[in-house]
């Protein structure tokens, strides 16, 4: 890690720096510890963790796989909200379907991220430059600078095809699911790399802020399942920050993911995690598992305290 990639309350001290530590005492003195995570998945870390901290702690996940299951429920996961958005769903499932498969790439950078119009150019032009169709989630700004631009945008790529643009909430799991698309470009929120590991597809890595340059760790370095954008500088929450990832990292990137051999090397990695992961949550699965034996375990307690 750089300096620059670390949290700000890490590189020097902050009220939240001493609040992270009241957390992680508390962690210690705990009955135990829940993951969403699952063993396959980061296992080394699970062990290291009951080694460190000296509790108990159990991985259940991917939660998201016990709740999203059927193919309603992965419609209405990311429902847009009344209101938002110029086109529907089934617009949207259809503009899919007339795809190749793996030949969609799609970019989310999550429900609080925002950047500042020059970055907008730089992924938009990349997203025109890498040779694939896209499906771009943009947040709203309140710039009209680049409301402006982004609507152009949005009509020059809607004209030719090669584009489409999601203004607020997307149905993530539906588009995630479909066969036409082939990897995704993310922040790194560890709830879009489960989902995206799920259904078997490999990742750009752009991490903002919070503790996503270590996810951007994992996936890149440890379990070698996508590649970095180039971001190399921790920002706050809703502050812009002074980098600028130009376009030509970002296209090296997506063209990466998107084809060549070191493309199938990685979606081989991500098919075998995707398999793991719903075995996790089947009968005689690892998280399965955990849960039956933690529902156990508190019904004991129960009993001993008899409450």
């Amino acid at each position: 890690m750089t300096r620059s990639q670390l949290p700000d309350w890490l590189r020097a001290p902050k009220p939240y720096t001493y609040l992270k530590k009241m957390i992680k005492e508390s962690e210690k003195k705990s009955y135990g510890s829940l993951f969403k995570s699952f063993y396959e998945f980061e296992g080394a870390y699970e062990e290291h963790y009951k080694r460190v901290m000296g509790t108990k702690s159990w991985s259940i996940g991917p939660v998201s796989l016990w709740e999203n299951q059927e193919e309603l429920d992965k419609a209405g996961r990311g429902h847009a909200k009344e209101g938002e958005g110029k086109r529907t769903d089934e617009e949207l499932m259809r503009w899919l379907d007339s795809k190749k498969e793996n030949y969609v790439l799609y970019v989310s950078f999550g429900s609080m991220n925002k950047f500042p119009t020059a970055q907008l150019v730089e992924i938009a032009h990349a997203l025109e430059d890498c040779g694939h169709d896209f499906i771009w989630v943009v947040r709203k700004n309140d710039d009209d600078g680049d409301r402006g631009f982004l609507e152009e945008f949005e009509k020059r790529v809607q004209e030719s095809n090669k584009g489409y643009l999601i203004w607020g909430w997307a149905p993530q799991l539906a588009i995630l699911d479909h066969p036409a698309t082939g990897a995704v470009v993310t922040h790194c929120g560890m709830n879009t790399v489960f989902e995206s590991v799920i259904a078997g597809l490999p990742l750009v890595a752009w991490p903002i802020f919070s503790e996503q340059f270590f996810n951007e760790k994992l996936v890149v370095d440890v379990l070698k399942i996508g590649v970095s954008a180039g971001a190399k500088e921790w920002r706050n929450l809703n502050d812009f920050g002074s980098e600028t990832v130009k376009r030509e990292e970002i296209r090296k990137a997506i063209v990466l993911v998107m084809g060549g051999e070191e493309c199938v090397e990685m979606r081989k990695r991500v098919k075998v995690l995707s398999d793991e992961a719903k075995k996790a949550i089947q009968s005689g699965g690892t998280s399965h598992n955990n849960l039956k034996e933690l529902i156990e375990e508190l019904k004991s307690v129960k009993l001993q305290k008899g409450i």
